[in-house]
């Protein structure tokens, strides 16, 4: 893996991570013989695309099923494609008729708009999207997480971290949290709590990828080399760990990329 890559992930890492959406097409009767094949084999081929994230042919799929029927889940997923490749122009696009439809796929539009809307650098719009879903689901930690995101970006550390604390009560995923808790104090150029956030995460057994590379950016800049190299050489992130130990040493902090 290239520093390059290294570096780029360091700064994206407060992004969230997301969960795919897992819910099967229907359609058809199982007394059809020939919709029920078209129907398996349209779910063989998601799940496919899905795990190789073949963005491109997932978005070519649902943009063919939407030609003959126009099925709001279906158009969920076009949008939640379109999100995962990068275009979220085009997702916020699709999204639309969904936002007003009710229920709980209007709702799950609705936190996919506003990671849109963050990954447009559009953060007061997302955030007042972020407020009106968590005024109608106070208990959501997804989306305390994700305004912990806009809030990151707009500079507010302080409501940034209110709201990932308030994630782990609702029972967002630990990783997920810790490592944005993790970043709010890179961002203060507190490495010493990044560590003594991430590293317990690490030995016990936490591989995620942003999780080990922020732990190896504290303690590279809190001068815990030694270790950092260890990390380096363990999880193979790069062949020439000495180089990377010493560009990342030269690294401007993390908070001139994310903090807007």
């Amino acid at each position: 893996m290239s520093f390059k890559l290294i570096k780029k992930t360091l700064f994206c890492s407060v992004l969230l991570s997301i969960s795919a959406c897992s819910s099967m097409f229907e359609g058809g009767s199982t007394d059809d013989a020939g919709v029920y094949a078209d129907d398996e084999s349209i779910t063989t081929k998601e799940s496919l695309y899905q795990n190789t994230r073949n963005y491109d042919a997932l978005i070519s799929m649902y943009r063919s099923i939407l030609k003959n029927e126009d099925d709001l889940l279906t158009r969920y997923k076009l949008s939640e494609a379109y999100y995962k490749k990068g275009d979220s122009s085009s997702s916020l696009l699709y999204l639309q008729p969904i936002l007003s439809s009710g229920g709980s796929l209007a709702e799950k539009a609705k936190i996919l708009q506003a990671k849109n809307l963050n990954m447009l650098k559009r953060y007061r719009e997302a955030l007042d999207v972020e407020n009106a879903v968590l005024s109608s689901s106070p208990t959501n930690g997804e989306v305390y997480n994700l305004r912990g995101v806009t809030y990151a970006h707009l500079n507010d550390l302080n409501s940034a971290r209110e709201n990932f604390d308030k994630a782990r009560e609702y029972f967002l995923n630990d990783v997920i949290a810790i490592n944005n808790l993790a970043m709010l104090s890179i961002i203060n150029g507190d490495y010493r709590n990044a560590i003594s956030l991430l590293l317990p995460q690490y030995l016990n057994g936490i591989r995620e990828q942003r999780l080990v590379h922020n732990l190896v950016f504290a303690l590279v800049k809190n001068n815990e080399l030694d270790y950092a190299k260890d990390i380096i050489l363990k999880e193979n992130l790069n062949t020439s760990p000495d180089s990377l130990i010493d560009a990342l040493r030269k690294t401007e902090r993390i908070s001139d990329y994310i903090a807007k």
